[in-house]
């Protein structure tokens, strides 16, 4: 059973939060469309029946006997002053028209109203005398259009205004995590660069102290080893963030060398591998950190093995004006919505881990090299290939 207060992980918070508010900000709009729509809807109706009383005042002036006041009736037709209305004759030749957006009313702009005219409204006939009948086709007012358009134009800009400031918060916070985590990278290497230095000398004390005793050169051999291990740690920490761009550089002992050195390291399954394409050209690079990376990528590749047996192949080669760099493992491979998340900060499959591990390689790869990596291929049951590609200088 799921336990009720199991912690949920800020990731997973993150993306509730942007779904709640985009559902919040859809439901906003909608009601919003809907209200705009009722209003428009009603003073539609509204104006459809001044146009009713427009016909009946002509039809009114049409059959009234000289002797009849047609001041009002009069008066009705004049107070139409924001809806267009046509009156056609029978043949189809406009007889008058009224509040009318046209500036010469030639062939093609008659068309073109009549038609959108009739579409909006069917037209009212008005029997001048029997069998003889003149047609008044209306249209929405200008206040009516601007209802209409007034929400979805707002909506649009209030649209506009909340990606323009998402996306300048969003600069501003990656920014200042930036800052953040190279402020505590290289405090981290401050930190740990006194009790190294304390621990090599304390190391060829003990060297000169037992030089004559061969059963401890070993153990001390792999003790500096270790250091120099903790030393290489440090300085990878130190270079986050760092502006300097790197060496121009063969790319290949870097490979050679972090394969042979996680060769020895890894589980007796795992059959870890590597081939180089001849000629490769150079690349610029900081060996210290893109080292990292690929221990990274092998590593992950390593978690992935079902048993942890089975097998990794690190191919380098040259496409186009790039030198890429796949770490294939013939692992239990990713769905789409993990290979959708997998560099994002925090976000992890494992049970132990921050998550942070390939977040920090893809920000070194392309903030510190110009390059890219990705996903180059990962189905379930199919492994996983990864693809660091630099530039070539």
């Amino acid at each position: 059973m799921r336990n009720p207060f199991q912690v949920v992980s800020v990731y997973q918070l993150r993306r509730r939060w942007k779904a709640g508010l985009l559902v919040f900000a859809v439901v906003i709009a909608a009601v919003t469309l809907w209200y705009t729509e009722t209003l428009a809807s009603n003073l539609r109706r509204r104006e459809a029946r001044e146009v009713d009383r427009w016909a009946m005042a002509i039809q009114h002036i049409v059959h009234a006997a000289d002797e009849v006041d047609l001041s009002l009736a009069t008066q009705i037709i004049e107070n139409n002053e924001s809806i267009p209305v046509l009156l056609v004759d029978d043949a189809g030749t406009i007889v008058s028209s009224r509040n009318v957006p046209w500036t010469d009313a030639t062939a093609a702009d008659t068309l073109a109203w009549k038609s959108r005219m009739a579409a909006y409204a069917e037209p009212i006939a008005v029997e001048l005398v029997p069998g003889m009948y003149q047609y008044i086709y209306q249209y929405e007012s200008t206040t009516l259009g601007q209802l209409r358009t007034y929400p979805r134009v707002l909506l649009g800009v209030m649209a506009l205004f909340l990606l323009l400031s998402y996306y300048g918060f969003h600069r501003a916070r990656r920014a200042e995590e930036d800052q953040v985590w190279t402020g505590m990278a290289r405090e981290t290497a401050h930190q740990l660069g006194t009790p190294l230095s304390a621990l090599y000398g304390w190391l060829t004390v003990l060297e000169d102290e037992t030089a004559g005793q061969a059963n401890l050169a070993p153990l001390l051999a792999e003790v500096r080893k270790d250091l120099e291990r903790l030393q290489t740690v440090a300085d990878r920490f130190s270079k986050i963030g760092s502006d300097q761009p790197g060496e121009v550089a063969d790319l290949a002992p870097l490979v050679e060398h972090s394969v042979a050195y996680l060769q020895k390291r890894l589980p007796k399954g795992v059959d870890l591998r590597y081939e180089l394409e001849a000629g490769l050209p150079p690349v610029r690079y900081q060996p210290v950190l893109l080292g990292w990376v690929l221990e990274n990528l092998i590593r992950n590749a390593v978690d992935a093995l079902p048993d942890q047996r089975g097998r990794i192949t690190v191919r380098v080669q040259r496409l186009g004006d790039r030198v890429v760099v796949d770490v294939e493992d013939s692992g239990k491979g990713m769905t789409a919505k993990v290979r959708r998340s997998v560099f994002r900060p925090g976000f992890t499959t494992k049970k132990r881990g921050w998550g942070l591990g390939l977040s920090l390689a893809r920000r070194i790869a392309v903030q510190g090299h110009g390059g890219q990596l990705q996903v180059l291929h990962s189905a379930p049951g199919q492994g996983t290939t990864f693809r660091l590609a630099l530039p070539l200088p």
